[in-house]
């Protein structure tokens, strides 16, 4: 059987009534049997007194046989409270002699019986038999018992106020307490706490809760600062505090329904820093950090309030804007680039930085139905700027895809060809125009596509520089060169020098001086017999740590030479820095000698630069007689061009040593 639930004031309540009760009613218990055990006698004695009287009450009538006297007594006897009945019997003499029987008992329970003789003068005249009432001491026991009841009542009663007074004041009102008080824990409700002043066990217990729920408070407050710093990090970049892809991602989507709703647009850019690799790479990754925190400054700077920003990775951003048509746009991209172009000083780096951007744009729904998609197209259209020269924007359109999937065909390719051996050497002979010797040769390397044949460095090297293929094909470049240099000179072909070219990215590896000097060291190269030919931009690229590479690889022994001289911006600057072995002269200056009278006076002004720097002069490009012949009167110089030979491969170049025929102008 289940107990029925109390509250504890209720609970508390039975326990006081019950525990009064069940001791008041063993001690009546237990009172009425020792008052029954104590009275029994003194009623025994009683009674028997009673009956003494009797006898003698009645010893005179039954003498005389006296009938009113007889009567009389027998109405004197039963005014004792206790005798209910009282006979009279055998009185003698007994011929004639009526009994005399007055009887008031009850039927339940049965009275008490006690007989006596009534003599007189030792004779027996009568009988006397008294009826007591034996419920007199139950009459007795009972009032005792009301009177102890009411006590007990009274008790449970007075007992009852005061306990539930004290329960109230030092119990309930506490508990109540303790109840609010963990209430407002749980619920995270902010009140005071009460006071637990007391030092009962409530109040050690209230001020043990007390403590808990202040730790317990803070350890939420803490909880809930990390979960919003969580949250903060999950949704923002750590670096700039700008909203992060996964934040852009569900402000794309409620933009996006706003503008299936209302039939709008939404434009996404994606702006990528243009050399960027090179502040971290001259300037440390701390400056590198200042500068995109600056850039995200200035991105804010220059949108609108509804526009978003987003940090997508690295030097990579992402702007959202609502309802903007090709036009606002355009003028948006416009002005973030000129924005960011402007100089930033930034902490340990001597001057202002200034960084281009190039961006890409998309819009929806137009290009794109989901945000991944359209991030797609507008990385697209980023690249597509990139490869227009950088430091502008362009919007996408559907046959960008096309022109990447083939770019990224052609770079898996190519990864897949140096790993395979599809890569060739060709080497153009660098020739003395008075005699037509060979005295050096220009390795260029040639892919053997297995479906599109022999391609020429033009159509693959801008790829490699852009996935960053070029440092392992440069490797390869310059084991494959020294190998077959090595092999020449095994063969015992003339003497002659290899050139190589670099890219900017393998002079920034600070590996590559070292690289260069074990592969000459290897093969057993004099170190003179390699020279490695470097572009005015790849020198530009990254002043510091060129000039680096450069005294690095001076060390090693290598020669050194300008190629595509006057392509460049400080040609005279270039030559003063790098002071090479060699400047070869670009092919775009000779192609209309000696026709054109500027061309003209700008390669005589090139050979007096090198004259007056002690600099050997290449003349690349030189495909006609003409050239060749006016080149002459120019001063001491070496040739590269058609007139004399194309790329050829390692045999077939060998074939041609020692010399060329001169060809008749």
């Amino acid at each position: 059987m289940r107990l029925p639930h109390l509250s504890l004031r209720g609970a508390v309540l039975a326990a006081i009534v019950a525990g009064v009760l069940l001791p008041a009613g063993l001690v009546i218990f237990i009172g009425d049997f020792a008052a029954r055990q104590s009275q029994q006698p003194v009623i025994d004695r009683t009674r028997g007194a009673v009956v003494a009287l009797a006898t003698a009450a009645l010893t005179e009538p039954a003498w005389t046989l006296s009938t009113p006297g007889l009567q009389a007594a027998i109405a004197n006897i039963l005014r004792e409270p206790s005798v209910c009945g009282v006979e009279v019997l055998d009185l003698q003499p007994t011929i004639d002699a009526p009994e005399f029987r007055r009887l008031q008992c009850a039927t339940t329970p049965p009275a008490a019986l006690r007989e006596a003789p009534v003599r007189y003068e030792g004779q027996t005249i009568a009988r006397v038999r008294v009826h007591f009432d034996d419920s007199e001491l139950d009459r007795l026991l009972l009032e005792r018992r009301l009177s102890t009841l009411w006590l007990v009542a009274l008790q449970v009663l007075a007992g009852g106020l005061v306990i539930a007074g004290l329960m109230s004041s030092r119990l309930v009102r506490p508990i109540e307490a303790l109840k609010r008080q963990a209430d407002s824990l749980t619920h995270r409700q902010p009140g005071p706490l009460p006071d637990w002043s007391a030092d009962d066990e409530l109040g050690q217990l209230g001020r043990h809760l007390t403590s808990v729920h202040t730790q317990v408070r803070q350890l939420i407050d803490e909880l809930e600062h990390k979960n919003e710093a969580l949250r903060q990090m999950a949704l923002h970049d750590a670096l700039t505090g700008l909203p992060n892809r996964t934040l852009l991602r569900e402000l794309f989507t409620v933009a996006a329904a706003q503008a299936r709703r209302d039939g709008g647009r939404l434009v996404l850019m994606f702006v990528d820093l243009d050399h960027f690799k090179a502040v971290n790479d001259t300037h440390g990754h701390a400056a590198g950090d200042a500068l995109l925190q600056v850039v995200a400054r200035r991105l804010r700077q220059c949108l609108r309030e509804a526009d978003v920003v987003c940090r997508m990775a690295g030097d990579e951003f992402l702007v959202l804007m609502p309802d903007c048509d090709d036009a606002a746009a355009e003028l948006a991209a416009v002005r973030i680039i000129n924005h960011l172009r402007e100089p930033q000083p930034l902490p340990g780096v001597a001057e202002a930085l200034r960084i281009g951007s190039s961006i890409g744009i998309a819009r929806f729904p137009d290009d794109a139905p989901d945000f991944d998609a359209l991030v797609h197209a507008a990385d697209v259209a980023m690249y597509r700027s990139k490869q227009l020269g950088r430091a502008r924007h362009g919007f996408y359109h559907a046959d960008m895809d096309t022109e990447l999937r083939a770019r990224r065909t052609l770079e898996r390719e190519l990864a897949d060809a140096i790993d395979t051996g599809q890569l060739r050497l060709h080497y153009q002979p660098l020739v003395d125009p008075h005699d037509g010797r060979i005295l050096g040769a220009e390795a260029l390397v040639r892919w053997a596509h297995p479906t599109r044949g022999l391609l020429a460095a033009d159509a693959f090297i801008e790829a490699a520089e852009a996935c960053g293929l070029v440092v392992p094909l440069g490797q390869w470049v310059l084991e494959t060169a020294c190998a077959q240099l090595a092999a020449w000179r095994a063969a015992g072909k003339p003497p002659l020098q290899v050139a190589i070219n670099v890219s900017a990215l393998q002079l920034r590896d600070e590996d590559f001086p070292a690289r260069v000097a074990d592969a000459v060291q290897r093969h057993g190269l004099p170190h003179h017999a390699l020279e490695l030919e470097l572009t005015e931009v790849t020198l530009l690229a990254d002043g510091d740590a060129t000039q680096r590479a450069v005294a690095a690889l001076r060390a090693a022994g290598v020669r050194l030479a300008v190629d595509d001289f006057g392509c460049g911006y400080s040609s005279l600057a270039t030559l003063k820095m790098l002071q090479p072995d060699r400047m070869k002269i670009d092919r775009s200056f000779v192609r209309d000698l000696p026709q054109s009278r500027g061309d003209g006076e700008l390669v005589q002004a090139m050979f007096g630069m090198a004259r007056a720097l002690d600099v050997e002069v290449v003349a690349e490009g030189v495909e006609t007689g003409a050239h060749r012949a006016w080149l002459l009167g120019c001063g001491p110089h070496l040739q590269q061009g058609w007139l004399w030979a194309r790329a050829l491969p390692a045999d077939e170049f060998a074939a041609l040593l020692p010399a060329l025929p001169v060809p008749v102008s």
